[in-house]
């Protein structure tokens, strides 16, 4: 099969995916060059009464909250607010503060008030200064106590677009009847043509509060980082220790209960009250006060491996009990989607008046640095197919290339294509939630890919990404991932030797992978570490896959990437997830270096 044949970079072909799916055609579009895709046309076609229109329907007659703008609120003179530092702030604001969204005039930020402080019906205002003890406040507004009620999980978020200068940094907090959140810092994006020397991001991922502590975090905290990019994974459904280490018991402070009472997240309660949870571990509430977040999200914060059924036109939820029931998945998708729009300050858009959740939920968006770094967000749950084979089926699964199977969908397929052919930054930056390189054994058709639910399992388009980036690339592209729970350093080529090819096709980018903050990986499956030593699984890793040249599966850590106009620099940090302490040993795992220009890895240390 050649590659170049009825599949060009024109999302113009057939194939599943594409015309043929009939529930919902993907020829009419997700996302419109205006906004609104053709879909909400064929849906109102053929039937109003799809499942994922039933979907949209219960997320638009929920009252989600929304960022209400600081414009819109009463001012409040920051001579006239008494504030008691010696309250007890975690009693009132247990969850402290975070911001994300960052844009050239502002960010979002973000608190929530404890159920008994709300009920006080007290006064609350949210605080803005260019100094860290608020002598010199720039915003100082009333928030309308029907902005923290229990309709919200008394979650308030700000959004301060509009109100602050370009690149800089400013302090944050809320006040309520005179008792102050921990003090917030957040930082601005440059503006699109300003001209930045450099950019250096922290990246994490995979925070399983159950499988360990979070002194990664603190690290975080401490780094010279202007933001935190957050690749997904911010909880996990489970209560139970499900997709903790095997055999390891759950330590007693790291206990959960559900409100349903059931193991995995079910309901909107339970969502959150993960959150909630996740959210009082010291450690990470340091980072999010000191640094601002852009994140997206991945599987665990509704289900593990979720995906869209295209045939129900329904989600699919494969751990969950019940989780193929289409109306049951309906419900609990719609749960775990409001809980993740309340906790997480992100600007994304949601259109409560769509006919389709497709329609009505757009993650996927760009965020750029000046002209240093162009990045982009994907959302990779929402659209994607499931599985290419049965569960289970790695050796004899032949469907990983099948033309049409998608996991961007069309519609930010092309907005993706369009991303990556007009950026004119120096670094081009893909925040992507799973592993695009190969993890494969054997060559040509004797190759046997071992990631389903990566982009091995999505082989067809993955091609047509790449083999865009070859042709109509920009000058540098880094792709910086998550989910796999490894460190990894590698090169992106135009093809890998699929299709049948025995090459390996042109380079066309890097990709770096951040360890896990403290979810499982494979030292905790295999306890004894003198079994690294005897085997090497690094080295039998990189000898199957020539485009890695790093792989670590046994640390947790995160990730540092770095950009200036000479070169991209990536380093991978160790930090021990079995300490519950500040003092977590942290230590330097590997650092590579991307030259400015040239799709290669050169490494440091």
């Amino acid at each position: 099969m050649d590659p170049g044949t009825g599949c060009g970079d024109e999302d113009t072909g057939t194939g599943r995916g594409d015309e043929d799916r009939t529930t919902a055609s993907a020829d009419d579009g997700v996302w419109s060059s205006d906004g609104r895709g053709g879909r909400r046309r064929f849906l109102r076609s053929v039937a109003a009464a799809t499942v994922g229109g039933g979907l949209a329907a219960i997320l638009g007659n929920r009252d989600i909250v929304q960022p209400v703008a600081a414009a819109d609120l009463a001012r409040r003179e920051a001579g006239t607010l008494d504030v008691d530092a010696s309250t007890d702030t975690d009693a009132v604001f247990p969850q402290s503060v975070m911001s994300g969204g960052p844009t050239p005039s502002g960010a979002i930020v973000w608190t929530r008030l404890s159920p008994a402080a709300a009920a006080r019906n007290g006064t609350l205002v949210c605080q803005v200064a260019s100094d860290p003890d608020f002598d010199d406040a720039v915003v100082s507004r009333v928030v309308p106590d029907g902005r923290f009620s229990a309709r919200h999980d008394h979650v308030v978020q700000v959004d301060l677009d509009g109100e602050l200068a370009a690149d800089s940094y400013y302090y944050y907090r809320f006040v309520y009847d005179g008792t102050p959140t921990r003090t917030g810092r957040l930082r601005t994006l440059p503006e699109p043509d300003a001209t930045p020397d450099s950019l250096r991001v922290a990246v994490v991922s995979c925070q399983d509060y159950q499988n360990g502590y979070y002194g990664a975090f603190h690290h975080i905290a401490e780094e010279d980082v202007d933001y935190v990019l957050h690749l997904g994974d911010f909880i996990y459904e489970s209560a139970n220790g499900q997709y903790t280490t095997p055999g390891r018991r759950v330590p007693d402070d790291r206990a959960l209960s559900l409100p349903s009472g059931r193991p995995l997240a079910e309901t909107l309660d339970d969502f959150r009250y993960l959150y909630n949870q996740y959210k009082r571990d010291r450690f990470l509430q340091s980072t999010l006060e000191r640094h601002t977040l852009v994140a997206g999200w991945d599987d665990h914060e509704i289900g593990n491996n979720r995906y869209w059924d295209y045939v129900t036109d329904a989600p699919v939820l494969p751990a969950k009990r019940r989780g193929r029931d289409p109306e049951f998945a309906m419900d609990l998708t719609a749960n775990g989607i409001q809980a993740w729009v309340e906790h997480m300050p992100m600007r994304v858009d949601y259109d409560p008046d769509a006919d389709h959740l497709h329609d009505q939920l757009r993650l996927w968006r760009r965020v750029q640095f000046g002209d240093l770094v162009d990045l982009a967000v994907t959302d990779e749950r929402l659209f994607r197919d499931g599985p290419p084979c049965e569960e289970g089926r790695v050796v004899w699964c032949f469907e990983e290339d099948a033309r049409g199977r998608t996991m961007l969908g069309r519609e930010q397929r092309r907005w993706w294509k369009e991303w990556t052919a007009n950026s004119t930054a120096t670094w081009t930056v893909w925040l992507n939630e799973v592993l695009t390189m190969p993890l494969t054994q054997g060559e040509g058709w004797n190759q046997i890919e071992f990631l389903h639910d990566a982009w091995d399992g999505f082989q067809h388009e993955r091609h047509r990404l790449m083999r865009h980036l070859r042709r109509r690339g920009p000058r540098n592209f880094v792709t910086l991932t998550g989910d796999l729970h490894c460190a990894m350093a590698g090169v992106q080529h135009a093809h890998y030797g699929e299709f049948g090819r025995g090459d390996r096709g042109p380079r066309v980018g890097v990709e770096f992978l951040a360890p896990a903050v403290s979810s499982t990986n494979a030292a905790d499956v295999f306890s004894d570490r003198s079994w690294w030593d005897r085997t090497d699984l690094h080295d039998l890793v990189r000898e199957e896959n020539e485009h890695l040249s790093f792989v670590n599966w046994h640390e947790h850590g995160y990730a540092v990437v770095e950009f200036t106009d000479a070169e991209a620099t990536y380093t991978a940090y160790a930090v021990d997830a079995s300490e519950n302490s500040p003092d977590a040993t942290r230590r330097e795992l590997a650092t590579y270096v991307v030259p400015d220009g040239r799709p290669k890895l050169r490494r440091r240390s």
